[in-house]
């Protein structure tokens, strides 16, 4: 494969002949017409043909024509042919039309000859302005004088001087720009050899403010995406093993110490074991649904649904729970809010985790409120639930992380106080993204948080669910 070095440098060597060739072709067909046009056309030419006709007429008539005319043509293979009073052909530079009239010869535009006192007048009567005949000069597209081979030979050696200096500067030219031009594409070859082998922290260092600048910024920014799906790669695979490790070692020491006798084979040991396989199955369940949701392959059985309905039925089912800790559970809406097409299931699923968040979060005394109202997604309308609590509230830094899989604020007290393995606002999110929602949070340390949960509203005229008729009113 050539370089590009190559390619560039020869196209601009190959500009440079080709305008060259054709500046040099079309110069030279312009001054040979226009040469042509201005001895023709030019009147001191045709003063000066007249003048030495009339000296010739003044020192013996027309008979001298013969040898004169050959010498007075501008051009090889022009004719030069003149008529005397009374429109007789008496000369001709080609020997064709003697004797005959000008009518019979087809001519026309004829330049008159005329003798006067300024003229010497050896043996011939002195003439005022008296017209002795006239001559037709017609040009050929053939020879060209030597001063026309002079002038145009003059011209093409400085074109073509000119072409070969326009061609070392193109060469110069095509150096230094494929050399500003490749050198940043061989730095992004050399950055995609390195993300290639591995070393995903390599960023490409172009100084520049055309495409390629903004080409190796893409660069760059891909390169970062990789790293950090990288490290949040080996971060899951790191979490994982650590949240599967927790309960089968659990479950295996309990084991191990009712089969050496070391705790009694009762209800309470197995409801031990229970417990954690219970905690592996809502991890691997919470995992594949993550892991089909951020795919685009979660099956959602989406029916038209009303926000209110949804959310009071699960205010119901967290009530108890919200009253254990002494804290009151709220509602905010209105009526008249339009539905919305979304999977019963995965949406109860979905205020679930945000409901037990918000009361896990919430100090006795305190109060979540759960709000609907009417909003624009995208330009379209949409229905807003929003999940608030007056718990401890989330500090900035560790805002921005809290959707992110296996996160949790304070890990050290994660199992401790029953946080799970930080799955459940990672699901929140890509449950409502495939709902074609948005979802986002607001908190401020010592006031509590709010989560807000935006699914596209659809117009109907009547709620083609009901509590009766949807999954968990069944």
């Amino acid at each position: 494969m050539k370089s590009l070095v190559w390619k560039i440098g020869g196209a601009l060597v190959l500009v440079a002949l080709i305008a060259v060739s054709i500046m040099a072709y079309l110069t030279n067909e312009n001054t040979h017409r226009e040469f042509h046009t201005y001895i023709q056309a030019n009147p001191a030419f045709e003063d000066t043909v007249a003048r030495i006709l009339g000296l010739v007429y003044i020192r013996g008539g027309w008979s001298g024509l013969a040898d004169v005319l050959p010498q007075m043509l501008a051009f090889e293979g022009d004719r030069l042919i003149v008529a005397d009073v009374n429109n007789v052909i008496v000369g001709d530079s080609a020997g064709l039309a003697i004797g005959q009239t000008v009518t019979q010869a087809e001519l026309t535009g004829g330049h008159e000859v005329e003798i006067s006192p300024s003229f010497p007048n050896p043996g011939q009567p002195g003439g005022n302005g008296q017209l002795v005949g006239q001559f037709f000069y017609l040009g050929q597209a053939g020879g060209v004088l030597d001063a026309e081979q002079n002038f145009l030979s003059q011209t093409n050696r400085w074109l073509w001087l000119s072409g070969g200096i326009g061609v070392i500067i193109a060469v110069a030219l095509a150096a230094a720009l494929t050399y500003n031009f490749i050198r940043p594409l061989r730095a992004l070859s050399a950055g995609a050899n390195a993300i290639a082998a591995g070393n995903l922290g390599y960023r490409v260092k172009v100084k520049s403010g055309d495409e390629t600048g903004e080409l190796a910024e893409s660069f760059n920014i891909m390169a970062g995406s990789l790293e950090k799906s990288e490290q949040a790669r080996k971060r899951l695979l790191a979490d994982v093993a650590h949240e599967l490790r927790t309960p089968l070692t659990i479950i295996n020491g309990t084991i191990d110490a009712m089969i050496d006798g070391v705790l009694p084979r009762d209800e309470r040991q197995l409801k031990t074991v229970k417990s954690e396989t219970v905690v592996l199955t809502r991890l691997i369940s919470d995992l594949r649904d993550l892991s089909l949701a951020e795919a685009g392959k979660l099956k959602l059985e989406k029916s038209t649904i009303d926000w209110a309905d949804l959310i009071q039925w699960k205010l119901d089912q967290f009530r108890p729970m919200a009253e254990v800790k002494g804290i009151e559970l709220k509602f905010e809406g209105r009526d008249g809010l339009p539905a919305v097409s979304a999977d019963w299931v995965r949406m109860e699923q979905v205020l679930a985790n945000l409901l037990s968040n918000a009361i896990r979060h919430t100090l006795e005394g305190g109060q979540v409120k759960v709000s609907l109202s009417e909003t624009v997604l995208n330009g379209r309308p949409a229905v807003t639930a929003s999940v608030a609590d007056t718990g401890e509230g989330i500090e900035p830094d560790k805002l921005e992380h809290i959707f992110d899989r296996f996160y949790r604020i304070e890990d050290s007290r994660a199992r401790t106080e029953g946080n799970g393995a930080g799955l459940g606002l990672a699901i929140v999110k890509q449950m409502v993204e495939a709902h074609g929602g948005e979802v986002r949070a607001e908190s401020k340390p010592g006031s509590g948080s709010t989560f807000f949960i935006t699914l596209p509203a659809i117009e109907v005229t009547a709620l083609d669910v009901t509590p009766e008729s949807s999954p968990g009113a069944s």
